[in-house]
């Protein structure tokens, strides 16, 4: 059954997930002397008065939040199979904390660009914790569940 509730927990962070991607939310800023250094999930910039220009790329980023994207969504069509369902969503709570991993080496290499230069990181990076506690819960879900599927079983 697709209408449980852990299935509206993996949507929204699915929802989250994709806003990394598409939107390019910028998820640090390096305030430099002759511009601004914005990091993104799949670039960083250095945008200056004449134009902005790619620093590097973040691939990594874009490719660990792909990942997870996937997995989510994949996890939310394994409604059948509660096991794979509850392993696929460990393994994403996992894939969290190194995507944070991740946006911190890459805020950390723009910031060795320059060396008098303010770096500041997102508030959007509270979706990582936020999607945490989204998977747990989805996950709490799936093993009620399983639970009542089992209890089913030994009144049979």
């Amino acid at each position: 059954m697709i209408q449980r509730i852990q299935t509206v927990y993996l949507a929204i962070v699915g929802v989250l997930l994709l806003l990394f991607i598409i939107v390019g939310v910028n998820l640090a800023t390096l305030a430099a002397e002759d511009g601004v250094y914005q990091l993104t999930a799949v670039t960083a910039s250095f945008l200056t008065e004449s134009g902005s220009e790619t620093v590097f790329s973040s691939f990594p980023v874009a490719a660990t939040v792909a990942v997870c994207l996937l997995l989510t969504a994949y996890a939310i069509t394994q409604y059948k199979n509660r096991k794979l369902q509850m392993r696929l969503i460990q393994f994403t709570m996992i894939l969290q904390p190194i995507i944070g991993i991740v946006v911190f080496f890459y805020a950390n290499k723009m910031a060795a660009l320059s060396e008098s230069a303010s770096l500041s990181y997102s508030p959007f990076l509270g979706v990582l914790i936020l999607n945490l506690v989204l998977y747990f819960l989805a996950l709490r879900g799936v093993k009620k569940d399983e639970a009542l599927v089992r209890s089913a079983d030994r009144l049979r």
